[in-house]
């Protein structure tokens, strides 16, 4: 696959996909993955102040008690835990519910995905987040950013537990589609069957067409052999299955149609 843009601190890496397509990807390296983390706890160091603010305006005569009643070191470890497990909560949560990202990784255009290249699953979620408090957090933050830094596919040890990977997302230029035109007539296309097709074989159509003319001549035909192949079985009982379209032009009317 083409070399993507470059990031200011990426790492390349292929993957190889079930679709025996390897995929050039640009793995988020120390500083960009330090700037996120930095973000979110500020994020979240606000969230915990702005709501404590508020329970001490609610709860002012309550917490003169709890002072009397208990040391100012059980206070103090009392606010550590709820601190650890807001923090734990505020990562598991929104890459659940953004599929791999936090704020400070959708700000930065960050995202984990697997390491062949498929979404995070909630159990892929906790365990890479189960090792945050050793190598992200404190003095321990070191031995993480030390081995994002030595690691191949910059993984710090939740990675490496959940086989998770930290990536810079590329955007891309849809609007080179709104261009295309279709080598079929257009009352053939308006009577064709609907085809679908996953995400990942959807993602892997629209990188190869957005980044073709980028491509060396060998490797384009090759890449456009190998996708119409995989791709060919989905259009069965269609005009596309037997269509004697050349593979590149093929692949274009079938980007146009899912």
């Amino acid at each position: 696959m083409s070399t993507l843009n470059s990031a200011w601190d990426a790492r390349k890496t292929e993957l190889e996909l079930p679709e025996e397509i390897d995929l050039q990807l640009e793995v988020a390296n120390v500083g960009s993955r330090t700037l996120a983390i930095l973000i979110d706890l500020a994020l979240g160091g606000m969230i915990l102040f702005i709501v404590y603010s508020l329970m001490l305006l609610l709860t002012r005569d309550v917490t003169r008690d709890l002072v009397t009643r208990f040391s100012t070191h059980a206070i103090l470890t009392l606010l550590l835990l709820l601190i650890f497990g807001f923090q734990w909560g505020y990562f598991n949560l929104f890459e659940w519910i953004w599929n791999g990202q936090t704020p400070g990784k959708r700000l930065l255009h960050l995202r984990v995905i697997k390491v062949d290249g498929t979404p995070v699953s909630w159990i892929d979620i906790l365990l890479r987040n189960l090792s945050r408090p050793i190598d992200t957090f404190g003095p321990m933050g070191l031995i993480g950013l030390l081995m994002i830094f030595v690691s191949r596919k910059a993984q710090r040890l939740g990675d490496l537990m959940a086989r998770t990977l930290v990536i810079h997302e590329t955007t891309i230029d849809w609007s080179i589609f709104d261009e295309i035109k279709s080598p079929l007539p257009s009352s053939q296309i308006s009577n064709a069957p609907a085809i679908r097709l996953s995400s990942t074989q959807w993602e892997l159509l629209h990188r190869y067409l957005n980044r073709r003319e980028h491509l060396q001549a060998d490797v384009r035909l090759r890449l456009s052999l190998s996708l119409y192949e995989n791709l060919k079985p989905l259009v069965k009982g269609t005009d596309l299955e037997l269509s004697p379209l050349p593979p590149e032009d093929w692949l274009v009317e079938l980007a146009q149609r899912t």
